[in-house]
């Protein structure tokens, strides 16, 4: 395929689904990472897209606030993810809580007893103690992603892993039996696999429409996380429980 109808297909793509990765269009098109990686910045040099760790979003989106956007895509599942979550935690418990809008979700939902938690999110710090005073919130500092509205990078990790916590809760790009918990970025996914070592007991919130679905690097194996939290829309997706070996939880 030559690059003018490559890239044709990578806009469809983006068109479609709103982000693209390079790993599946070098899979689709049968052509190595650096030629999707060129095309890729060819079509950001012409203004069509924006490049992100491991492929791209398009631009648009991005300028009109994709996060903002993704809050809102099955809110209701999310408030049903989040209820389940919020009932695993106990007082005096010590939390990692990464940066997706299913944990900004879920901050609303958290009892409203004293534990602590510890995110990369500023959005997250700010809705927990919007909603309980009783609660100690503490924010990672690096380096601030807009996309993410998170902090990421290096310093991030080494914070973390100087953290012993009782539950972590990680949000999932993607996820299937076969490759376990996906996400979307590099850097996104060096800090969840930092809060999952680091953390008792890891529990991935990831709503029906998650599931099957690519990312860019594994953040962990079904064997290496103790629960997944999804809604009642789980039974539409061509998955069973037994699947996901008895870890998976739906939220009614």
């Amino acid at each position: 395929m030559n690059p003018i109808k490559r890239r044709k297909h990578i806009l469809d793509e983006l068109e479609k689904f709103g982000e693209v990765t390079v790993v599946k269009l070098s899979e689709t098109l049968k052509v190595t990472s650096e030629t999707i990686r060129r095309d890729l910045s060819s079509l950001e040099s012409e203004g069509q897209i924006t490049k992100i760790h491991g492929g791209a979003v398009i631009k648009q989106v991005v300028q009109e606030d994709a996060f903002g956007a993704r809050i809102n895509t099955h809110r209701e599942e999310k408030m049903a993810i989040g209820k389940v979550a919020a009932a695993m935690v106990s007082e005096h418990d010590t939390l990692f809580i990464d940066s997706c809008t299913t944990n900004l979700i879920l901050a609303e939902q958290l009892p409203s007893f004293a534990f602590s938690v510890i995110t990369n999110s500023a959005l997250i710090a700010d809705k927990i103690k919007e909603h309980n005073l009783l609660a100690r919130v503490y924010v990672l500092g690096g380096e601030y992603d807009y996309h993410f509205r998170a902090n990421l990078g290096v310093s991030v990790c080494q914070q973390i892993n100087a953290i012993h916590a009782d539950i972590c809760f990680i949000g999932a790009g993607g996820i299937s039996p076969q490759h376990g918990v996906l996400v979307k970025s590099f850097d996104e996914a060096y800090v969840a696999q930092a809060m999952i070592t680091m953390s008792k007991k890891s529990v991935i919130l990831a709503d029906h429409s998650k599931f099957g679905q690519d990312g860019v690097m594994c953040i962990a194996t079904l064997k290496e996380v103790d629960h997944i939290i999804t809604d009642s829309g789980f039974k539409t997706t061509g998955y069973t429980q037994p699947d996901f070996a008895g870890k998976l939880r739906v939220a009614e």
